[in-house]
């Protein structure tokens, strides 16, 4: 089968176009083009063909979405750029198989089956293998779901509230449906359906525009100070007495500018204090010591290390801690969704760990469950709080449930040093901020070297501090119900969308004729 240049062509563009609409990109609609060309090559090529262009046209996306994982891998990894290169290319090439290879062939058959019909049953499909990548492979994998390419229009991405991202992906691919159909059909109704899309997307516009701007801060609140070390990954990678002493010194001292500005409680990033809770050490009395003398609460990520009895590790956790104003821990969350071949080795065995070194070690346990840390102070109304540490903010459904628990208040921790100045620390914050839209909830977010930020339930960003820069903001964190339309009737919302596909698709075979259908 010799590759056609055209189709090559298009294949690169569709890869390139669809990065594009992601942050931290953003190029408005580029997605239109992209999911066009992807379209064309689903009607005009055998499926062998199809297929290959399509791998072709993820691998791109691929590489120009998630280069980042190179820098991590190389950084944090400790390995080669070349043998880097070599795992992402694994990786690229698993994805493309897994998203737009598997997309491909069973958006082909709905194509050749119900011809033009079958078009409009690709947005569903789209959602329904972006819902599967919540749950597979290992602990899932939800980053850069295609909703992300509208949700920068916080006027848009205010629908999240009712049908989570998971509706701006339809929107994107339906859009995109409508487009192709436009130019590729030249019927009238065509021009119609995309006149519509243009006066739904004002309509929305307008709506998540009112409602932003109706928004009001109202009931208790806590002030919430977000502390942002900005530690340098080698510091930590490479740690000395005197490294861990200064990381201790540089949170004391913002701390102490919480403390001073009035706040009743900090948040601190993922693993941001260099010593183990459990573990008796000289960094964890000399933190202590000192922390006596300030005196504010705050929540903390820690590597949080279990001891047997006869001291030998038993269990590691990556946990969130809140410590009162005395010093004492009051609860800890640790996290659930662990990064696979980051935090654990989902195919642990010896000849993997000669090669890559970094895999060799104990794996971080997962946590037993969610649960809710709770603050209170001054006998005020109780901030309950969902704890979600470093990727667990991407997983909408994961989130919508741990809220649901009854928080009013997400905290995100994470520390994206890993991935430098890339685009990885925009996408992840965007898939955070998203979160609080679609659970009605403050999101209050701690990045080692950031972005951290403040986010109110309609998404709009209350305060930040921006990438590798020390700081610290202050702001009124309101408590919320943490009640949505989405995170309360999620069940039923998936019901009716899986029952509303069922339908159309009953209705592609009982029209045997395709003629009959458009």
């Amino acid at each position: 089968m010799k590759p056609n240049l055209k189709y090559l062509f298009f294949s690169v563009l569709t890869g390139t176009f669809l990065s594009l609409s992601l942050p931290n990109f953003f190029i408005p609609f580029a997605f239109l083009v992209g999911f066009s060309l992807w379209f064309y090559l689903m009607e005009k090529l055998d499926i062998k063909r199809v297929l290959l262009y399509s791998f072709l046209a993820g691998f791109v996306f691929s590489l120009l979405s998630f280069y980042w994982i190179v820098f991590a891998l190389s950084y944090y990894g400790g390995l080669s750029i070349s043998v880097s290169s070599v795992l992402f290319l694994i990786f690229a090439t698993a994805f493309s198989l897994y998203t737009f290879v598997l997309f491909t062939f069973i958006a082909k058959k709905f194509i050749d089956r119900f011809s033009t019909f079958g078009f409009f049953l690709l947005p569903f499909l789209w959602v329904f293998l972006e819902f599967l990548r919540e749950f597979f492979p290992f602990n899932g994998f939800s980053w850069n779901l295609f909703g992300y390419m509208l949700s920068y229009i916080n006027q848009i991405a205010q629908i999240t509230y009712f049908t989570s991202i998971y509706g701006l992906s339809f929107l994107v691919v339906f859009f995109s449906v409508s487009f192709y159909l436009m130019f590729s059909r030249r019927d009238y109704r065509f021009v119609a359906l995309n006149i519509f899309n243009i006066v739904l997307f004002t309509v929305l516009f307008i709506w998540g525009n009112s409602r932003i701007n109706s928004y009001s801060d109202k009931g208790e609140y806590y002030k919430v100070a977000v502390l942002q070390g900005n530690v340098d990954e080698s510091m930590k990678l490479k740690p000395t007495k005197e490294i861990n002493k200064k990381i201790i010194d540089k949170y004391l001292n913002l701390l102490k500018q919480a403390k001073e500005k009035g706040a009743d409680v900090a948040v601190l990033p993922e693993s941001a204090l260099p010593f183990f809770p459990y573990v008796d050490s000289s960094l964890k009395y000399y933190f202590f010591d000192n922390f006596y003398k300030i005196g504010i609460p705050f929540f903390s990520g820690f590597d949080n290390v279990l001891l047997k009895e006869d001291s030998e590790i038993d269990k590691v956790y990556n946990s969130l801690f809140l410590v009162d104003e005395y010093g004492l821990y009051v609860d800890y969350y640790s996290k659930i969704k662990l990064v696979p071949f980051g935090e654990y080795t989902p195919f642990k065995n010896k000849f993997l760990e000669n090669i890559f070194e970094y895999l060799q070690g104990i794996d971080f346990t997962k946590g037993p469950g969610q649960k809710l840390l709770i603050f209170e102070k001054d006998n005020r109304k109780e901030m309950k709080v969902a704890s979600l540490i470093c990727f667990e903010s991407i997983f909408p459904d994961f989130v919508a449930n741990f809220v649901k628990k009854g928080a009013n208040v997400i905290i995100n921790v994470t520390n994206d040093g890993w991935f430098g100045k890339t685009s990885a620390p925009y996408q992840h914050f965007e898939m955070a901020r998203v979160r609080a839209i679609e659970n009605n909830v403050y999101l209050i977010r701690a990045a080692n070297t950031g972005i951290s930020a403040i986010v109110n339930p309609v998404g709009s960003i209350k305060a930040y501090i921006p990438l590798y820069k020390e700081g610290i903001i202050i702001e009124n964190v309101y408590l919320t119900e943490g009640k949505s339309f989405f995170n309360q009737h999620k069940t039923f919302l998936y019901t009716a969308f899986v029952l509303l596909f069922v339908l159309l698709v009953s209705f592609g075979m009982f029209n045997r004729k395709q003629s009959n259908i458009i």
